[in-house]
């Protein structure tokens, strides 16, 4: 298939499609979609993610058990399955160890000498058997999956839906009809996962779809694909949102969603590929596959991580059955594209040069892999184009802006970090690049009129010690092109293209309208204001300020992107902060989780940190995220009205409050217990109780504490005082399920005391990994 180019630059063929192989529609075995005489709970919405519930290095014991299983095996279901499930506990190493021996199977490839002319039925009833005909193509991975889950004991059924697989057409319906397939849902964890077994274990590689569309490439080459065997962990519990851009579900329960989507927002939904959530990019302009031209032209982003570096590609298609004008085959499309690199972002920036039907596909990968995987495609109607417009003076494979390349060979502190300059005619530009490495370099001018010469009289590149300047003025109306060349002093090989910029005299991003090239005092104040609301910590002051800038279609020169990125990093940071000082477990994982999934993983590190160590201490209470769940204004007036409570009571509030970092000598008196119920705000009860960490009370207090409520029994506590006995429950909960900290030993002396939150110390022990948070009386008894 042609590509725009490799992240090797060196060659074309490099970026490759990835397509996927279907389930037969009708099979010749029996195997229901939910067991008839089973109970199956339900299909609703998780409210875990994937990454909440499973951790792949926790399965490496069940990998080589798979790994170390005997030869023939697979001719008994019996034997198959008391060796692959019998050694495990949980549910989810069970479900592992099936899906981990279905896909290492040679089934496409073994030949089943041994198995020939035996009927459909008979087959069925070994694991080999119903493998052979899976090859046939009489069974399916699905049926096969449910088989294994249900003789194991794990609910599973069997979905039927269309797919967008290898032979889509991206933002069309007409070919779903013909693209159905299977996959599997099962009970886990206590709620449904989603797993496409065929999709997990095979992938179709060189699927090429190019009949219907030109890419007006010498390079092209058509291909029908070829099937590997290869372990796709993204089909494996796949969230059900990421899932839906793959699969439609026939019932629309099994979407697993709150609000299921139909089949129009399905078709329309961006036609991304399993690639694109494991790099963890993310789409940030229209959330749709379909694109109409604004202005001549569509922007498509993609926020890349800022930890991983990836390189992206494209390739334009002209479909030439759809479209009522005809284009001519010299047309490179490619040209008519530039893709931009700014703060995290790749853009593609595509202006067409007649009215048509156009699908651009996005490759993508890090920069040092030699090939590139398919990340999207967009279908592109373009019905109006602009004046005059013609192809970009070239499409360099690196792309234009201060990229990855760039900081590879050493270029740093660009003045120009967006790829694209828009100047007006003869004004003059001025830009630097300080070297961090002795380079070679060449500076290339390019013009789709002008040629090198000619440029060469209006641009020039001098270099001074330790930075690069280019210098010119801008000839005429026009787009130029500043290719910088370069490579390491005394290094053997040609020059390597590491930046570049597009110079140009009309903006090629869609804008809506047609900019007047001047800003009034109005838009003006608007521009700065979005300036300054980027600097502070305001989200509603940005967010006003986004939205105001938007309304009045300003230009973006870079201060609309700086700002929607700081206004994105700032909500993924408050979800985060609102999520610790809440201590919700179900506000917390979501949270967790978007943060670990958004680009600002690396920046939010210590606060993600936080966030986990917090809900792993309300896990180790149980769950119990609300101590007293029926903690309210009846329970502590009837506790208050005690003005001399019996013992029962003082005890039970006593070892409460000292639990709660009180002291002692003044819980002698009632009255100051009293005051600490009718406290609010910050140092309320419920504040209080939400804050307790067990491993923060000094072990002295803990023993104080257990020997108070040990003297009594829940029914004897109740029967005094219901609203003692709800403390008493708290106490009794946190205190049987402790998280106890290591206590180093003799050997190991403490090496560092540092201040830490609330005026606790912690305290770290030399050639250990014990740490311990003490109280400041403990700090300054060390």
């Amino acid at each position: 298939m042609g590509t725009n180019a490799s992240v090797q630059g060196s060659s074309r063929t490099n970026v490759k499609k990835n397509g996927e192989p279907r389930e037969p529609d009708e099979e010749d075995v029996d195997v229901p979609e939910f067991p008839p005489d089973e109970d199956y709970p339900p299909p609703k919405q998780n409210s875990q993610k994937k990454n909440d519930i499973y951790e792949p290095s926790r399965y490496k014991d069940v990998h080589k058990h798979v790994k170390n299983i005997p030869a023939k095996i697979d001719m008994s279901f019996k034997k198959l399955l008391n060796y692959l499930v019998q050694p495990f506990r949980t549910d989810m190493q069970k479900l592992r160890a099936l899906f981990m021996w279905l896909c290492v199977q040679p089934v496409t490839t073994a030949r089943y000498k041994s198995l020939e002319g035996y009927f459909p039925e008979d087959l069925a009833k070994t694991p080999r058997g119903f493998m052979k005909l899976i090859k046939e193509g009489k069974a399916s991975y699905a049926s096969l999956f449910a088989v294994l889950c249900r003789r194991s004991g794990i609910k599973c059924v069997i979905i039927k839906g269309v797919c967008k697989s290898a032979g889509y057409e991206v933002g069309t319906s007409d070919t779903l009809k013909n693209l159905r397939t299977k996959w599997n849902a099962v009970w886990v964890n206590d709620s449904w996962r989603l797993i496409h077994p065929l999709w997990a274990c095979q992938t179709v590689v060189g699927k090429s779809e190019l009949n219907d569309w030109t890419a007006n490439d010498d390079e092209e080459e058509n291909t029908e694909g070829w099937t590997v065997q290869k372990i796709n962990e993204f089909f494996f519990l796949t969230d059900p949102h990421d899932f839906l851009y793959f699969c439609f579900p026939d019932d629309p329960k099994w979407q697993l969603l709150i609000l299921p989507y139909d089949l129009r927002k399905f078709v329309r939904v961006p036609f991304l590929q399993e690639a694109y959530f494991r790099l963890g990019l993310r789409l940030v302009t229209e959330q749709s596959c379909i694109l109409n031209d604004i202005d001549g032209a569509v922007d498509i982003g993609f926020r890349v991580p800022e930890d991983y570096p990836i390189q992206m590609n494209y390739e334009l298609f002209y479909k030439r059955d759809e479209s009522d004008v005809d284009l001519d085959s010299r047309t490179s499309l490619n040209k008519f594209v530039v893709m931009n690199f700014e703060d995290n972002i790749w853009s593609f920036i595509v202006r067409f040069p007649v009215p048509g039907v156009y699908k651009l596909s996005i490759f993508g990968g890090h920069i040092d892999r030699d090939h590139v995987p398919w990340i999207a495609d967009f279908r592109l109607i373009c019905k109006n184009t602009r004046d005059n417009c013609v192809p970009f003076p070239d499409a360099p494979w690196i792309g234009v802006g201060y990229s990855y390349e760039a900081q590879k060979a050493g270029l740093a502190d660009p003045s120009h970090k967006s790829g694209i300059i828009v100047m007006k005619p003869h004004q003059e530009i001025h830009m630097t690049l300080m070297m961090e490495t002795f380079l070679k370099m060449k500076v290339q001018f390019l013009h789709v009129i002008l040629s090198e010469e000619e440029l060469k009289e209006k641009f020039y590149f001098k270099r001074i010690v330790g930075r690069m300047d280019i210098i010119g003025k801008i000839p005429q109306h026009g787009d130029y092109l500043i290719k910088i060349f370069g490579k390491p002093k005394g290094t053997r090989g040609e020059l390597k293209n590491i930046c570049n910029y597009l110079i140009t005299t009309e903006d090629p991003r869609p804008s809506g309208k047609r900019r007047k090239g001047w800003e009034n005092a109005r838009e003006k104040n608007l521009r700065k204001d979005v300036k300054e609301a980027t600097n502070v910590k305001d989200i509603e002051r940005l967010k006003l300020s986004i939205d105001k800038f938007v309304g009045a279609g300003l230009e973006d020169k870079g201060d609309y992107s700086k700002a929607s990125t700081r206004l994105e990093f700032l909500e993924v940071q408050q979800a985060l902060i609102e999520a610790i000082q809440r201590r919700n477990e179900k506000i917390l994982i979501p949270a967790i989780s978007m943060a670990n999934g958004s680009g600002y993983k690396k920046r939010l590190t210590l606060l993600i940190k936080k966030a986990e160590e917090t809900l792993e201490d309300l896990r180790c209470l149980g769950g119990f995220q609300h101590p007293i769940p029926d903690l309210n204004k009846p329970i502590i007036a009837e506790l208050m009205n005690y003005v001399s409570p019996p013992l029962i009571v003082r005890d039970i509030m006593t070892a409460t409050f000292l639990l709660l970092g009180e002291t002692e000598e003044e819980l002698k008196s009632w009255e100051f217990i009293r005051l600490l119920m009718r406290t609010t705000g910050r140092n309320s009860l419920l504040q209080r109780f939400q804050r307790f960490i067990l491993t923060e009370v000094p072990t002295e207090v803990q023993t104080k504490a257990e020997n108070m409520f040990k003297k009594f029994t829940e029914d004897e506590v109740r029967k005094t005082s219901a609203g003692a006995a709800s403390f008493f429950v708290w106490i009794q909960k946190v205190m049987t399920k402790p998280d106890p900290s290591p206590v180093p030993t003799d050997g190991q002396k403490r090496k560092k005391l540092s201040l830490g939150r609330n005026n606790r110390y912690t305290c770290i022990y030399k050639n250990s990994p014990i740490t311990r948070t003490i109280s400041i009386r403990e700090f300054h008894d060390v």
